[in-house]
């Protein structure tokens, strides 16, 4: 019988808030703690999950805490530096998505975890939909339901996930030493590290190279356009066109800045035929199946599945599923793109990471919208 882990959660706003309660009642896990410069915020989760012991200090949560391991749910330029931290103290990590918001932040973890022998798994918690694991089988050969499909020619992906303009202003995270006030690290290259790439779609472009795989070359547009989106530096909009390392030409179409409903798709096609996912429907036209639409049976939500992963890789002493090489992938795919729109050119992999940022034509800003209409 698995051993009961000792856990905390190091940024229980938001996302890790969900975290908190999901460890609290967790069989194999016990929340000692949870951490955020947030104090009330950080009282007000311990209190509602087991009134566990509260801190504002990693280095004191790591110090005075004997952790199997903790959830780093942070801003996204905090990730590096606090796994890194959690590593010299021995620590297993959980680290919501994305990896960081650069390539050398995410090279510096993964030496540091490999350094240090601990776990590090990620939040892409999308790869154990079964809607992907068909498609993956069918893409890569398998002799899964669908059959193969073949040498794989083309692939299509739309992904649209809407956020207002009070998403952007009313971020709460305040870090004294940097100065960073509510509402300023969403939004911002240095500390988001891009918009609509690093937030959203890196989790389509994670399914995209489990399912696919690897990309050759890519070229990229960018965009700011939602009038609510004015205050903003990153893109809201972005269009793809790529070469994978297996001979398939493909395009991404991703944005927030509309307000259809949340909407995710993509095709891949081989010799063979088509699979294509939507949502939680699969459909297959290949040698093997006819056209027909198929709900995917029902499984454990995705996180559920997630954390079930991390902690038999600690129990087996394996690597996640998603170990840090694998979650290093969808943040070179995110660097290329801005690297492309940049430098306006084709950009080959691997990348050459420059840690710069390009500059966004921002449409909105010629009529924004005000604070005071979007209710603020």
């Amino acid at each position: 019988m698995a051993s009961v882990k000792q856990c905390a959660v190091i940024g229980p706003g938001g996302q890790g808030g969900n975290w908190a309660e999901r460890l609290s009642k967790h069989k194999e896990c016990k929340l000692v703690a949870v951490c955020d410069i947030n104090e009330k915020r950080a009282r007000q989760v311990a209190a509602a999950n087991g009134n566990c012991n509260v801190y504002t200090d990693v280095n004191q949560l790591l110090e005075k805490e004997k952790l199997d391991f903790v959830v780093i749910a942070t801003p996204h330029y905090l990730h590096a530096p606090f796994t890194i931290l959690a590593a010299e103290h021995d620590v297993n990590v959980l680290c919501e998505k994305p990896m960081a918001i650069n390539l050398q932040q995410c090279d510096e973890m993964i030496i540091a975890a490999r350094k240090n022998a601990i776990k590090l798994g990620f939040g892409f918690q999308h790869r154990f939909e079964l809607a992907h694991q068909y498609a993956y089988d069918a893409a890569r050969g398998a002799k899964g339901e669908l059959g193969s499909l073949g040498r794989i020619t083309d692939f299509q992906m739309q992904a649209k996930h809407y956020r207002s303009g009070t998403y952007y202003l009313t971020s709460s995270q305040v870090d004294p030493r940097t100065g960073v006030a509510p509402g300023q690290w969403r939004g911002r290259w240095q500390t988001e590290g891009a918009g609509i790439l690093i937030n959203q779609a890196v989790h389509d472009l994670d399914v995209f190279q489990y399912v696919v795989g690897p990309f050759k070359a890519l070229s990229a547009h960018a965009a700011t356009i939602a009038r609510e989106h004015a205050l903003i530096e990153v893109e809201d909009t972005v269009a793809v066109s790529f070469t994978t390392q297996g001979g398939a030409v493909g395009t991404m179409i991703f944005s927030s800045s509309n307000k259809a409903s949340p909407s995710n798709f993509y095709r891949v096609s081989g010799e063979n035929g088509y699979v294509e996912v939507q949502n939680n429907m699969v459909k297959a036209d290949t040698r093997y199946k006819n056209e027909e639409d198929w709900e995917v049976p029902f499984q454990h939500p995705p996180r559920h599945n997630l954390l079930e992963n991390f902690l038999d890789a600690i129990d087996n002493d394996v690597d996640p599923m998603i170990p840090p090489e694998e979650a290093r992938k969808s943040i070179e795919v995110i660097r290329a793109i801005l690297k492309s729109v940049q430098e306006e050119r084709t950009i080959y992999f691997p990348v050459k990471d420059t840690i710069a940022y390009p500059t966004v034509h921002n449409i909105s800003r010629d009529n924004p919208l005000k604070p005071e209409d979007m209710g603020l």
